[in-house]
């Protein structure tokens, strides 16, 4: 194997539990695994795009977080979005410091030669695109990845007699973190290519997808979940060389 893994992660208490496929891929890879979490202040976001900058163009890129069709978030503080106290604004500005442009059409340079996997929402539209026309050797994009009651909400799921989004949001968030943690882990020991990659994705939710339908008849949201990985597997899309070797 080789090449290095670099996980890139803005702090965001709303994408903090994917803190587990950190976790799972540091153990399995720890000679080769770089992580930086991005804190919420400008100088640590321009750390990491020179970090992203200097990675290595064997090695593979992961991101983690929020993002739209044509940018990636950066971190966010725990205060942001609430009532804003001055005091406590100018004593602790990381806590209401948001950046929800990180890298976007200006500077999406810096995924230049590199090979990138972006688990963030609607990575799989112009983001992914514009990586490659920018020189990134391939970019693996996703879709919309509800993982909250609020962004179920704006799927339009509502709680219903019998049906708790609690529950699907846990369950998506629980099978997501497997599903990718797995997926990439197998991808790199088995020197797979991006399109394998994907194959493998696929593999994985549909046994996730038919644990739910066949085995788990008494989890009343169980259908729910099923078509929210079915939209997850197919939404995924790849720019660029798809027999790139994930690492190497």
């Amino acid at each position: 194997m080789d090449g290095q893994v670099l996980i890139i992660h803005p702090y965001d208490k709303s994408t903090a539990f994917l803190g587990r496929i950190k976790n799972h891929l540091q153990t399995e890879f720890p000679e080769n695994f770089h992580y930086f979490s991005i804190k919420p202040n400008t100088a640590s976001h321009n750390q990491c795009l020179k970090t992203i900058k200097d990675f290595s163009p064997d090695g593979l890129l992961l991101f983690m977080g929020h993002g739209k069709s044509n940018c990636l978030y950066g971190a966010k503080g725990d205060y942001y979005g609430t009532l804003e106290n001055e005091l406590v604004k100018a004593e602790e500005p990381d806590k209401y410091f948001y950046e929800d442009n990180f890298i976007n059409d200006q500077n999406i340079g810096v995924f230049r030669g590199k090979k990138i996997i972006s688990l963030s929402c609607n990575s799989n539209g112009q983001l992914g695109r514009n990586s490659v026309e920018n020189g990134a050797k391939v970019f693996l994009g996703f879709g919309d990845l509800p993982t909250s009651i609020a962004e179920l909400k704006e799927q339009g799921e509502e709680s219903k007699s019998g049906v708790s989004l609690g529950k699907i949001e846990q369950a998506l968030k629980t099978e997501i973190n497997d599903i990718v943690k797995k997926s990439i882990g197998i991808g790199i020991k088995r020197n797979y290519t991006f399109s394998e990659v994907v194959d493998l994705i696929h593999f994985v939710t549909n046994q996730k997808i038919s644990h739910y339908l066949v085995i788990q008849k008494k989890i009343s949201e169980r259908k729910l979940i099923a078509n929210y990985l079915y939209t997850f597997k197919k939404e995924i899309k790849i720019f660029g060389n798809g027999n790139e070797q994930v690492m190497g």
